[in-house]
């Protein structure tokens, strides 16, 4: 057993420094002159677009690439390395996709073998620019006394560039939502327009920013009206004639907020009465009515209202005629 033993440590030590330079020259020997490996890598496939046309095909994010080299060499390569396949659509022809393997950095000693990609064929949309309508997105109701007018846009249009088929489709663009709930003016503001489908853009502005225009929102009163009896007052050394009528009638027109303020006067509308006494052509007498509003109303309420009549001319009936007493104009 003891010289199995130091058999063994002389077979693993005696000459330690020899046996480890034999191992390192053959294991370098090995790495060296092993054979050649084919490896796969994915790189990423970077597009260079056309200013001049839209491309319509969806197109492969990545492109799996075969080379050849030493196992040594191989070994060390990443995808990293490769960098990217290039594909410069300004010079693209309709049809099958065809990538240049030339665009792929190729690391010394290391051999171009094959390249797979997604087989998909190329379309183009020629780019137009045109300008396109500005519709304004107006939200909520205004205060129930006022009414929605009109909607003005500054600019009315703005140009959209990009592929024919999605520009030509535009009918409007759309501005983010102005909100007029309870407005009892007019609005006035400055918002966004909405983002454009992928193949059109905005001119005028940098890539990714929308533009900004002025949303202009017309709101006025609604107009509407009251309808007046109003009371004849005779002065106190007059009494109304037979026949003169006891109210008048009286229209009131403006705004509603106006007639509501209005509402809340006592005998906002009065009448003064002149009596026109009979003529010798005209036997018949008749009251003169003129119409206006109260002292009560504000001058600068009164100046939003209208009234209807102003003046009116009403006929007396003559008086009945007087009977005869019983007996009289008999002779004896």
């Amino acid at each position: 057993m003891t010289r199995a033993l130091r058999w063994l440590y002389g077979a693993l030590f005696n000459h330690l420094l020899t046996k480890l330079t034999a191992l390192v020259l053959a294991s370098g020997f090995f790495i060296f002159t092993r054979d050649d490996v084919t490896r796969r890598f994915t790189i990423p496939l970077k597009v260079n677009t056309d200013p001049r046309r839209v491309l319509l095909t969806k197109l492969p994010d990545t492109v799996t690439v075969e080379l050849h080299g030493s196992w040594a060499r191989m070994n060390r390569l990443s995808s990293h390395d490769l960098g990217s396949a290039q594909l410069d659509l300004a010079g693209a022809r309709p049809g099958p996709l065809e990538l240049d393997p030339a665009t792929i950095v190729m690391p010394p000693g290391v051999i171009f073998r094959g390249m797979d990609y997604e087989k998909v064929d190329l379309r183009f949309d020629p780019v137009i620019e045109r300008a396109v309508l500005i519709s304004a997105a107006v939200r909520g109701l205004v205060h129930p006394d006022y009414e929605h007018t009109g909607t003005r846009v500054d600019p009315p249009r703005w140009r959209v560039h990009g592929g024919s088929k999605i520009v030509g489709e535009l009918a409007n663009l759309n501005t983010d939502p102005i909100d007029v709930s309870g407005a009892t003016s007019d609005v006035e503001m400055v918002v966004g327009l909405g983002q454009l489908r992928e193949g059109a853009e905005y001119t005028g502005v940098a890539p990714g920013e929308v533009p900004k225009v002025t949303v202009s929102v017309a709101i006025r009163p609604k107009l509407s009206e009251r309808r007046y009896e109003v009371p004849l007052t005779w002065p106190v050394d007059q009494e109304a004639p037979y026949g003169a009528p006891l109210k008048v009638a009286a229209v009131v027109r403006g705004p509603v907020p106006s007639l509501r303020q209005i509402d809340a006067i006592p005998s906002a509308v009065v009448a003064t009465v002149q009596l026109q006494k009979p003529q010798e052509d005209a036997p018949v007498g008749a009251v003169m009515v003129d119409l206006g509003l109260s002292e009560a109303v504000p001058p600068a309420l009164r100046a939003n209202l209208t009234l209807e009549p102003d003046q009116e001319r009403i006929i007396l009936p003559p008086p009945p005629a007087e009977k005869p007493l019983d007996g009289a104009g008999r002779g004896h």
